[in-house]
């Protein structure tokens, strides 16, 4: 490495072509320098000098960066013409010798057929694998090939590349099968020439002299020692001068550039911080997008200009980042020439790599130029240029290395022979390689190192690089340089934390690279083979020797261990191991040679290893036996769990029986010196069980965590294989070839139980009883781990196939598992298989998922129960213990015996026979019998069940054993016959009376008895056969009577049950059940109003009767019950307000943000609206309040560390106290207004005592004052003239007068009797001399009100005055009385907006004066005069409606604050308020008086006293609530109102009414969505949920209209909102604009405010106006229709339409369409009359009747609630759309035909001045106008069937802020489609100031903040909700085992789960991704913090 590649003898020649160069004119043309090369070339003097001196001119004037260059697009500023034209053009142009292309082109034609793929995978490009026919894992297909391969039919895997690898398609080593797609099977039928032959001998040598040339310059630039200045033949020289190009390069300073490099040291934030410190002008955006290209690109240039101030950014930035002790980051300063020179030579390299491409030729002899070593001047062979890039491969950045690596693919490992070149210089190089690797902070992607999975994956080359490079010894050799660093003083490995780690982490891509070489052994075995393979193994040897015993454990018995030391990483080097051990042994297995030498090799080490420890030994004896054991106390002296030389002994000792040999010296050629003895092998795995033992008894606990941890792993599917499994198969060795007495001494020695196992054995410590008792059982469980575990191939005669079912089998014992729950659970082999599939379907059946949610699950055939085995060994404590639970049931409920008796064995190999008669041994028996006596001992303390439970097992599989050999004639194993001599079966018999054992009675009766069948005692099992037989008939006659018992217990019982419901059904009938209790439920109101003839109708004079529904609800927090009235403690229901775009028609334009000055619509096209939703519970207002005091002040307290919460308290959100939904706001649930007050009657109901009638003019003023009982107290002024004390009113007077008022009410119908509604508040008259009349107050049983309630009640109203409208002689008390609540305070918004204040928008019962009434108080019964008539019998006619409104439109007059000017006709001045200040500047508008209006109709002989009862409020109907519902309605509002314009509303925003509307009309329209969606009716359907919401919303909304602090605003709306429908002006939108439901939904609420300046107005009453609303909004939603229509209208009619109107009904609608026509095509006016004859209005009435009932439905239930009236029946069913639309218009009272919505005069003049609105021109003029009004269900996108179809399309994607950069995490959102780039800097962007991701922004713009995306890379479904809170889910796709696969970690081919997909598709459409998000939040307590903002 003395000489770089580029420094070659051509460039000593340096001076002398200098020399020749001037004798030439100056080369300035790219045809000057074609021709001049093209001479040197035929002079055969061409050299790389010539291109490089080309290259030296023109580079630096192109490429070099200048001070005014785009940082963040540093090539923009290169003319990409003048590259073409001066460089690329010009190599082709010689490389080809003729045009290019024509040349190219021919050359690819003479190519072969493409006979391997070799696509490079970009990063998370889709790549399969495929199961069945790749060689391992790493081989895999690119999308193309894999679609046109035979692969998808098979098990084939799907995953994502990490970048660098490329497509095997074609190469056959990589395949069993299949190894050519349909497009590459052709290049495997041509024949094999070479490709070089195809290439003509000039074209070759001229891309010998390109390639040549442009490889050495590009390694030489990329990889310079100093940047500072470039090579000598590069830099500018005197005579450069003559070059008028060069002039401006030579005449300024030199210009240099610094450039940030990237590492894996420093984060994003730090690096972004830095470089706004150092950078001058670099804010943040700026610097995200260096730090994204420094991760991109893994540099960037930060900053040109000369060396001084680069070299200070240089020094900022290092001192900032080097701050805490880390490495700085890393900065240069590099010449300005040099910069250009880089970048050209990364150009050329994409340049040569495109070239390549188009000849085989071409390919061969780059491989031959990578490979050559030219010879230096010493005659020495100089490193070739492949050796040299493999060896600077860290000097490179990451582009770089990248261009390098992408290009070494495409041009040598294509073909086997430049493969296998390349191979041989990569494994040669490999130490330093590797080392340079290890000394980087790259990722392994991004190192030449990773190119390792291209060469030693191939068998052939691995087998020659084995045989002939020693790759092995190379490779282990570099390891063990790494291990020798971490080895301590005893020669084992340390590892300490945080030392070295990531260094040593690194090294262990070494042992994926040996399991690459080894992952198929050769077929046959030469000498070198097995030289080199030994050569490996030998060097392994020496690695484990120093794995061996480390990271030891002794026990603390005194203190807790202080710290854990660093046990990790000793694991994570073993999981690296154990796939690399077992592939040796599956080479040892495959030849003999190499199994005896590598057998010897490893007894050897061991016997140093043994010779090393000392082991000491003395004699133990027990019962006649003695043996030598090794002195050792697990419980004091240290012990490790890794012993790596032992178990590869006992893996090897396996194959024992294939070769023929034994564990003995001579089958070794050892001498007994050089071998271990058995005991010692035995040795330290038993230590290492002991310990687990004594772990698992209790005696370890001060070790703390890290052991249990270890033992866990130890344990585990993961590890096991090379641990547990290892150490059981040593001792079965062990116990099988030593003496059985001794090997059993030896354990019991090593458990420390010699002693117990003494007859004469007695313990004192009560301690010690614990430990000894639990170390007993645990002794016994090893022995039947020892003695049963035999379905390991090796150790007993079975197949690997057999392993796995006996594994599944158990598992499955335990419970029905999924098929990722199987594979987790068993071990992988080497190609992370399990064999799963291959055996399942026989144990097993699939049970599919039942619900959207659940997994497919298999369950264990019948028949392989009986293979159970209670004490498997691989079974966790708590699998044991569910396994024996579930099978006791089962057996229990199949009526069989409850015992689980081992199952039959396999027959044992060779090597192992011997632990058969292990069970025989006379120590064994000593110990089975002293077990059992022991048992039956009432004085031994060291008993347990299990002791006995373990012995008998141990009996069982004794007896099963000799069953077994007794069948094959075999004599050896008499079992019986000993255990009958030694009293065994007596022993038993003994104990089977004994209650010590109760639990295991059943096994100990089925040992004896199977002990008797096997020994032959046949006479007496013949008798004990037949008492079972009898007992078994006893069982069943008993089991018959009980079942008979119980059968009649059940029917008396049920007989009482129906006895008692019939003597009691009064009570059942009173008793409430539930939360809420209704007495008389809105559904059950047919019912009830059985008697009342007809169709029910909800609107209009002829409106049904409502449907009372008295109330009492329970408070969730206090759980007392209150009744909802006016007058008691105020009840709100929690709910929560989203601005929604789910409903939005028009994703694509972005709606405008909300203006103060313009009048907020419900939009047309629902782009967005606030949503409100409730969980329907309900809560004392009070007792809220104290709940989210209390929760806003623990959250004020909560430790930053603590994960985020799933509510925002700054958002003014909590959760439900009792279903823990998503809340932001609650609102006050109002009585339906027909029962709050009534007129003429209402004063008796609050008065208990009248007074005689008094002059209106003696009651100047009155003051409403609030008491503590929230009673309301009248008080006069001292005019008032008391006449005398009126009688006590009583029930039956109320009834009286209610019957009176129903006989003088014409056309009303008489309501069925209610409920009474609670005592209203106490009204008493006081005089001035302070002489108070006495309160008299009827009980609540006698309440005026028993007898019924009026509809006219619906007039009930707040009268809300400002003081400035009384007489000014008139006291008024100003000073409001404290609320109850006012007290309770909270920082936040919502808890704020509780509080009263002289400006709050609602103004609470004590703060609103009252206006001067013309009466106090209703008159008593005697002098009661004759009622009015209510509002809603008043009969007013549409058209005569629509002329009074159109009149006091005439008047309308608008008041803006800067300007007033008083309107005409007496109307009223300016607002008494207008020094309010508000931040809402809408136009506020007024009109003339009512009067006025009346005057002009009756001047037009029309009815204006009807209308004027439309707007009039009778006296004493003032509705005051305390004033707690005011603080709630006000805390509503404004939540609402925050939400819907994003912003915090002043307290007496007009927009804030109009924002609660707006919600209120989008909530119906997303629940009627919702229905339709589920395919359900409109009416009882809805969830007991969207019930509550909408009653109490619909009712809240209509007091927020009448209590606003300003009645005048109301008014202004409601002539706002008039103009728009009745007038044409440019200030208001077009019909075509607005949502006419949401018009609707206003103007219901306002429109009774329209005359209503100071005084009341009335509520909603669902009366005549009301209908013409209606009315007037069908006409307008009509004509929306027929504009969405009018393109092309239907032309025949619907056949499946029964019910419609008849034609001459219909021909009206011609009318309404001529006007539509003429606005859409008005050339077209002429030929209306003939084209509307062409015309079928019915088929047009048909489709409006279809597309309108979505508008009819939301009104349908909208007025439901609005009114009470009980839906018809027949809505209740899904209906078809005319049947429907018939019954919908008959429950409205709606016109069903054009003929009657057409008949008025104005419906027509309305229709032309909406049609003639400017906005519907302009609208209209657009290429593509929106016109959908139509009420449809809005879907989520459609995503592919296939999940790899998908990932396809998506693979594509690229970033689309980096111009060509894959994008790492692409993101889908699920509602429009849009990818995004998720979770990187590089598109984040800002929003509202703060820096937020692009799935954050688009959520925020696609979903008001809620986003649904799918994370296509790693099949993860993530919601958000707002900025902060998100949560991740499943996606809807499930492989075939109907499980989900996150991360694609399993790559199983998915399918999309419909029932997934709609389920998610609902949540959204309820708008329940915020509550998902919540609830997933809640229940991840431990929830890993996710910057949800970034993302």
């Amino acid at each position: 490495m003395d000489v770089e590649g580029g420094s070659s003898d051509e460039l000593d020649k340096d001076l002398d072509l200098d020399l020749e160069f001037p004798a030439r004119k100056p080369l300035n043309t790219p045809e000057e320098v074609l021709e001049y090369w093209n001479e040197c070339f035929k002079k055969e003097t061409l050299s790389c000098l010539h291109f490089r001196e080309w290259w030296r001119q023109k580079v630096p004037k192109i490429f070099s960066p200048i001070p005014s260059m785009n940082y963040q697009k540093p090539t923009d500023h290169i003319e990409e013409d003048d590259v073409q034209k001066y460089f690329f053009d010009l190599l082709e142009r010689f490389l080809c010798n003729g045009e290019p292309k024509e040349v190219l082109k021919q050359l690819s034609s003479l190519n072969d057929p493409p006979a391997q793929c070799g696509k490079v995978f970009k990063i998370g490009e889709p790549t399969y694998s495929c199961r069945d026919c790749g060689l391992d894992p790493t081989c895999v297909l690119c999308v193309d090939c894999f679609k046109n391969s035979e692969h998808g039919s098979h098990r084939y895997k799907m995953s994502t590349s990490i970048g660098g690898g490329y497509c095997d398609c074609g190469d056959p080593e990589a395949w069993t099968e299949h190894p050519s797609c349909a497009v590459h099977v052709l290049g495997t039928q041509s024949e094999n020439s070479d490709p070089l032959a195809k290439v003509p001998v000039d074209i070759q040598q001229r891309a010998r002299h390109v390639f040549t040339g442009v490889l050495k310059y590009a390694y030489e630039l990329l990889t310079l020692d100093t940047f500072m200045k470039l090579p000598g033949d590069l830099q500018y020289k005197e005579r450069d001068s003559v070059d008028p190009m060069m002039d401006d390069l030579l005449e300024v300073e030199d210009m240099y550039a610094t450039v940030l490099y990237n590492d894996e040291v420093h984060t994003f934030e730090e690096v972004i911080t830095t470089l706004q410190r150092a950078v001058e002008n670099c804010d943040r955006n700026l610097a995200i997008s260096f730090v994204s290209l420094i991760d991109r690109e893994g540099r960037c240039l930060v900053k040109c200009s000369p060396f001084q101030q680069c070299n200070e950014v240089k020094r900022i930035v290092e001192r900032i980042t080097g701050r805490r002790g880390i490495k700085p980051l890393k900065v240069m300063v590099i010449h300005s020439h040099v910069v250009a020179h880089q970048v050209f030579a990364m150009r050329l390299i994409s340049w040569l790599d495109g070239i390549l491409g188009y000849s085989e030729g071409f390919r061969a002899l780059f491989s031959k130029i990578l490979v050559e070593q030219e010879m230096g001047g010493n005659s020495r062979k100089q490193p070739s240029i492949l050796e040299g890039m493999l060896r600077h491969d860290t000097v490179l950045w990451k582009a770089a290395r990248s261009a390098i690596h992408h290009l070494l693919i495409s041009g040598m490992l294509l073909e086997h022979a430049s493969k296998k070149e390349f191979a041989t210089v990569f494994t040669n190089s490999y130490g330093a390689i590797l080392k340079d690797f290890i000394n980087d902070d790259h990722e392994h992607s991004f190192s030449v190192t990773s190119l390792s999975v291209q060469l030693f994956t191939v068998p052939t080359l691995a087998h020659y690089l084995v045989a002939q490079q020693d790759v092995l010894a190379i490779l282990l050799r570099t390891f063990m340089s790494e291990c020798e660093r971490k080895r301590n003083a005893k020669g084992k490995l340390e590892f300490e934390r945080n030392l070295g780690l990531p260094a040593f982490r690194r090294a262990n891509f070494v042992l994926i690279d040996l399991k690459y070489l080894l992952s198929i052994p050769p077929s046959e075995y030469d000498d070198n083979t097995r030289r080199g393979f030994l050569h490996g193994f030998s060097m392994l040897l020496d690695i484990l020797s120093w794995m061996q015993g480390m990271d030891c454990h002794t026990r603390q018995v005194n203190q807790h261990i202080e710290f854990e030391a660093d046990w990790e990483n000793g694991f994570n080097l073993h999981i690296k191991l154990a796939p690399v051990i077992a592939l040796l042994l599956n080479w040892c297995s495959n030849d003999k040679v190499i199994f005896l030498k590598a057998y010897r090799m490893l007894l050897k080490k061991l016997h140093e290893e043994n010779k090393a420890e000392g082991f000491k030994t003395n004699k133990v004896e027990l019962k006649d036996t003695s043996a030598d054991c090794v002195e050792f106390s697990v419980a004091t002296l240290p012990v490790s769990l890794h012993l790596p030389l032992c178990r590869l002994l006992a893996g090897m000792s396996l194959y024992l029986d294939k070769f023929g040999l034994k564990f003995s010296g001579d089958d070794f050629k050892l001498v007994e010196e050089e071998m271990p003895s058995l005991s010692l092998v035995l040795e330290m795995p038993l230590r290492t069980s002991v310990m687990v033992s004594q772990v698992h008894a209790g005696m370890w606990r001060r070790n703390g965590y890290s052991l249990q941890h270890q033992i866990f792993f130890y344990h585990n599917a993961r590890c096991r294989g090379e641990m547990y499994d290892r150490d059981i198969q040593t001792m079965q060795f062990c116990a099988a070839n030593m003496d059985h007495d001794t090997f059993l001494l030896q354990v019991l020695d090593k458990f420390g139980l010699v002693h117990w196992a003494n007859t004469d054995f007695q313990v004192a410590e009560e301690e010690s009883i614990r430990h000894l008792t639990a170390l007993v059982e645990e002794f016994f469980g090893l022995l039947v781990t020892i003695v049963g575990e035999r379905f390991t191939p090796g150790v007993g005669d079975i197949t690997v196939e057999d392993m796995v079912r006996k594994e599944i089998i158990q598992l499955l014992c335990v419970e029905p598992m999924s098929h990722s729950a199987l594979n987790k659970a068993l071990p992988e082999d080497v190609n992370h298989e399990t064999g799963l599939e291959k055996v399942i379907e026989q144990v097993a059946t699939f049970k599919k998922p039942v619900g959207p949610s659940s997994k497919g699950v298999y369950e264990l055939k019948e028949e392989f129960y009986k293979e159970y085995d209670v004490f498997f060994y691989h079974f966790t404590r708590e699998d044991q213990s569910k396994s024996e639970e579930a099978q006791r049931a089962r057996l229990k409920a199949a009526n069989s015996p409850q015992v689980c008796p081992p199952p039959p064995l396999p027959a044992l190999s060779r090597n192992f026979l011997g632990l058969t008669n292990m069970l025989q041994s006379d120590m064994m028996l000593h110990l089975l019998k002293l077990v059992l006596l022991r048992a039956d001992d009432l004085k031994s303390r060291c008993f347990s069940e299990c002791q006995v439970h373990k012995v008998l097992y141990l009996i069982g599989m004794a007896l099963g054993e000799e069953e077994r050999l007794q069948k094959i004639d075999s004599n050896t194993f008499i079992f019986t016959k000993k255990a009958l001599e030694l009293g065994l079966l007596e022993a038993m018999d003994t104990l089977s009376g004994s209650h010590r054992i109760e639990s295991h009675r059943e096994l100990l009766a089925w040992t004896i008895r199977k002990f008797r069948a096997v020994s032959g005692v046949e006479e007496k099992m013949e008798v004990v056969e037949d008492t079972e037989e009898e007992d078994d008939e006893a069982k069943k006659k008993r089991a018959k009577a009980a079942a008979e018992r119980r059968k009649r217990i059940m029917a008396q019982m049920a007989n009482q049950q129906k006895t008692f419901m019939s003597e009691n059904s009064k009570l059942f009938d009173e008793t409430s059940s539930g939360l809420r209790e209704r007495a008389i439920s809105t559904c059950d109101w047919e019912e009830e109003t059985s008697l009342e003839p007809g169709f029910p109708v909800c609107l209009g004079p002829n409106r049904s009767l409502p449907c009372p529904t008295e109330t009492g609800f329970t408070c969730i927090l206090c759980q007392e019950e209150e009744k909802l009235a006016a007058d008691t403690n105020t009840l709100v229901m929690a709910s929560y307000v989203q601005k929604s775009t789910v409903l939005s028609k028009n994703r694509i334009d972005t709606p405008p943000p909300a203006s103060p000055s313009i009048f907020p619509f419900l939009p047309a096209n629902l782009s967005s609206a606030p949503h409100t939703s409730s969980c329907g519970h309900v809560m004392h207002a009070s007792c809220w309040q104290k709940y989210f005091d209390d929760v806003s002040e623990s959250e004020r307290r909560r430790y930053r560390t603590r994960h985020p919460t799933s509510f925002d308290i700054e958002k003014s959100e909590f959760l439900c106290p009792l279903c823990r939904s998503l809340s932001n706001s609650v609102i006050p649930l109002i009585p339906q207004y027909h029962l709050l007050q009534l007129p003429g009657i209402a004063s008796i109901s609050e008065a208990m005592e009248t007074t005689e009638v008094v002059e209106p003019a003696s009651i100047p003023a009155m003051e409403v004052s609030e008491e503590t009982s929230d009673g309301i107290e009248m008080v006069p002024d001292t005019h008032s003239e008391v006449v005398g004390d009126s009688p006590t009113i009583s029930a039956e007077m109320v009834i009286d007068t209610m019957e009176d008022v129903l006989e003088t009410v014409p056309n009303l119908p008489n309501e069925a009797t209610a409920s009474p509604t609670p005592q209203g508040p106490t009204v008493s008259v006081v005089t001035d001399e302070s002489e108070s009349l006495p309160n008299l107050s009827l009980p609540h049983s006698q309440s005026p009100l028993a007898s019924g309630h009026l509809d006219t009640a619906v007039t009930s109203t707040v009268t809300v005055v400002t003081a400035a409208d009384l007489p000014p002689s008139l006291p008024v008390d100003t000073t409001p009385s404290s609320p109850t609540h006012s007290e309770s305070s909270s920082s936040t918004e919502l808890a704020s907006a509780h509080s009263i204040s002289s400006d709050s928008t609602f103004m609470s019962a004590s703060e609103s004066p009252k206006a001067v009434q013309d009466t106090f108080c209703s008159p008593g019964p005697q002098t009661r005069p004759a009622p009015t008539l209510p509002r809603t019998t008043v009969v007013i006619d549409f058209s005569q409606w629509l002329e009074a409104l159109f009149i006091a439109l005439k008047y309308r007059r608008g008041l803006t604050p800067d300007q007033a000017s008083p309107p005409p006709n007496g109307g009223e001045a300016q607002p008494a308020d207008m020094d309010v200040a508000v931040t809402s500047t809408l136009t506020r508008f007024y009109t003339c008086p009512l009067d006025q209006v009346v005057e002009e109709l009756e001047q037009r002989h029309q009815d204006g006293a009807s209308f004027s009862r439309l707007f009039i409020v009778e006296d004493g109907c003032e509705l005051a609530f305390p004033s707690s519902v005011y603080e709630i309605m006000n805390s509503f509002s404004q939540t609402t109102y925050r939400v819907g314009l994003e912003g915090l509303p002043h307290l007496q925003d007009e927009r804030i009414p109009l924002m609660v509307w707006q919600s209120c009309g989008f909530t119906v329209h997303s629940i009627v969505v919702s229905a339709r969606e589920a395919e359900k009716a409109l009416f009882g359907s809805l969830s007991s949920r969207q019930n509550d919401c909408l009653s109490t919303f619909i009712r809240f909304c209509g007091v927020v209209g009448s209590n606003f602090g300003e009645p005048k605003v109301i008014r202004s709306h409601s002539l706002k909102l008039l103009s728009t429908i009745l007038e044409v002006d440019t200030i208001n939108p077009s019909i075509l604009e607005v949502d006419i439901f949401g018009l609707l939904v206003s103007l219901t609420y306002s429109l009774p405010s329209l005359f209503n300046g100071e005084g009341p107005a009335p509520l909603p009453s669902c009366n005549i106006q009301d209908n013409h609303i209606l009315r007037l909004m069908f006409l307008a939603q009509v004509t929306q229709l027929l504009f969405s229509m009018a393109p092309s209208f239907p032309t025949t009619t619907k056949p499946h339409f029964r019910h419609c109107p008849p034609v001459k009904d219909c021909r009206p609608l011609l009318d309404l369409m001529e006007v539509v026509t003429s606005v859409m095509d008005p050339l077209a006016s002429e030929d209306t009359t003939t084209s509307s004859s062409s015309i079928d209005p019915t088929a047009v009435w048909q489709e409006v009747m279809e597309q309108s009932l979505g508008f009819l439905r939301c009104c349908a239930l909208f007025y439901h609630y609005l009114s009470g009236v009980s839906a018809p029946t027949e809505l209740t069913t899904l209906l078809p759309p005319d049947q429907e639309f018939l019954h919908l218009s008959r429950y409205l009272a709606l016109p069903s035909s054009p003929r009657q919505l057409l008949d008025s005069p104005f419906s027509l003049v309305l229709a032309k001045k909406w049609a003639n609105h400017p906005n519907v021109h302009i609208l209209l003029s657009k290429e593509s106008p929106n016109l959908n009004f139509v009420t449809a269900v809005p879907q989520l996108i459609e995503l592919p069937e296939d999940y790899s179809e998908l990932i396809n399309n998506i693979s594509s994607f690229s970033c689309p802020r980096s111009v060509g950069e894959e994008s790492r995490i692409p993101s889908m959102c699920l509602v429009c489609g849009t990818v995004v780039c998720s979770q990187s800097y590089c598109c984040q962007t800002e929003l509202d100031g703060v820096t937020v991701g692009a799935c954050t922004a688009h959520s925020h713009k696609c979903g008001a903040g809620s986003g649904l995306f799918l994370r296509v890379r790693e099949c993860k479904l993530v919601m958000f909700s707002g900025r902060t809170k998100g949560c991740y889910m499943s996606p809807p796709y499930l492989d075939q085992y109907g499980e989900t696969d996150q991360g694609l970690k399993r790559g199983n081919p998915l399918t999309l789960c419909r029932e997934r997909y709609a389920r998610l598709h609902r949540l959204w459409l309820n708008h329940g991704v915020s509550e998902e998000v919540t609830h997933n939040l809640e229940s991840s307590p431990g929830f890993v913090t996710t910057e949800w903002l970034h993302l």
